[in-house]
């Protein structure tokens, strides 16, 4: 299979120097990201159904890239919660409405967590070059959509960039992400168009998201809510990979007894509103 780095002029120069600086980086054995399929996930069974439409030459071959949530979310706040690396306990923010989803699963499963660490701590003492290198290094041969973050968020506008590059040199391959590091997306030269951003409403920058009229989604707690805002709820992905307008998400996850969240779950179960993914 022909590397997409060859449709690009000087690319393999560009690919030995980085090869050059992952040497001097890291040695001769090196460390790659863990980016695990996605086929055992209940939310890639919603993407086929509607994947072969919209790509029907293309196999849906589905990874995630994710970091520690929270730790890694520099501008969370409506569901800022962290899980404590060692033992897994969870804290929730100052201002937190809603317990993030992921942080729970870090909470919940020790492998998840130890993932998300591996990839934090190798990516956040690197450069742009460096992360380019790494992130290129760690995609797998057949992968063909990537989201960027089942857990956590772009940390720093040096990550995010490199995200960017690495996009541009798979122009054949889908990349998406949720985001509440909105200005590190304005800041950035060039997103490809092989690289589907949705920011993500409920944090320290949500200002922009109006000013620069970004494509958002945002949590809900009942139809009604979703109705008013006169939003359409995702619960296949759609929106964010191939939507062009914003869209709802239903609250999901474990949520502190007694929060928003948690009234918020009680209400859609009560009224028979599917707002949790299963693979049964």
């Amino acid at each position: 299979m022909e590397s997409p780095l060859q449709i690009y002029k000087g690319v393999d120069k560009w690919h030995d120097t980085m090869k050059e600086i992952r040497w001097h980086t890291y040695g001769a054995v090196t460390e790659l990201l863990k980016l695990p399929s996605a086929k055992t996930q209940a939310k890639l069974k919603a993407i086929k159904k509607w994947w072969k439409i919209w790509f029907p030459k293309i196999e849906l071959n589905a990874y995630t890239c994710s970091l520690p949530s929270g730790w890694s979310c520099p501008f969370a706040h409506d569901c800022l919660s962290k899980a404590d690396r060692v033992t897994g306990k969870i804290t929730d923010g100052k201002h937190t409405e809603f317990r993030c989803y992921s942080a729970s699963l870090e909470a919940m499963y020790p492998t998840v967590r130890d993932m998300t660490w591996h990839n934090f701590d190798l990516l956040r003492k690197m450069d742009t070059e460096q992360m380019v290198s790494l992130i290129y290094e760690s995609v797998a041969e057949d992968m063909t959509l990537m989201r960027v973050h089942q857990n956590g968020d772009f940390f720093n506008a040096k990550y995010f960039n490199a995200w960017m590059q690495v996009a541009s040199l798979y122009p054949n391959k889908i990349f998406y992400a949720y985001t509440k590091s909105l200005r590190y997306w304005l800041e950035c030269p060039e997103i490809p168009s092989n690289f589907k951003l949705t920011a993500s409403r409920g944090g320290r920058d949500d200002a922009l998201i109006d000013e620069f009229n970004l494509k958002c989604a945002e949590v809900v707690f009942s139809p009604e809510e979703a109705e008013r805002k006169g939003l359409e709820v995702d619960t296949d992905e759609w929106h964010a990979i191939v939507g062009e307008e914003s869209f709802a998400l239903w609250v999901h996850g474990t949520q502190p007894k007694g929060s928003k969240g948690a009234e918020g779950k009680k209400l859609l179960k009560e009224r028979g509103v599917k707002h949790e993914y299963t693979r049964k």
